[in-house]
């Protein structure tokens, strides 16, 4: 029964693109990743090319206001370096999964 109200507890997160302030709710577990609901959500274009596996770049965001707990994995810290050294706060979204540490966060596409 954990699991199920786990999966199930709303997530609500704002997400800043082209000059736009979006509001989304979602819920753990119904996106595999950050990047893939902003896609669905958004339509964007250009963004999370690789498909997932933090080595493009193109799904980077800021991230205000998230919960520790979200080191990183795969090739993300790697591709972070290469492509923005020393910046505060930025993550590859195809590297973050949608869990309750997104909730009543700000998230900019970069």
């Amino acid at each position: 029964m954990k699991y199920y109200s786990a999966v199930n507890k709303k997530i609500c997160l704002t997400i800043l693109y082209s000059s736009e302030e979006y509001q989304i709710q979602t819920f753990a577990g119904e996106y595999r990743d950050l990047k893939c609901l902003i896609q669905d959500r958004l339509f964007t274009d250009d963004f999370g090319q690789c498909g997932g596996m933090g080595r493009c770049g193109t799904c980077i965001v800021r991230i205000c206001g998230m919960k520790e707990g979200s080191g990183f994995i795969r090739n993300e810290g790697t591709t972070l370096q290469r492509i923005a050294p020393g910046i505060e706060d930025i993550r590859l979204a195809c590297q973050i999964p949608v869990d309750d540490r997104l909730s009543n966060v700000t998230i900019a596409l970069m």
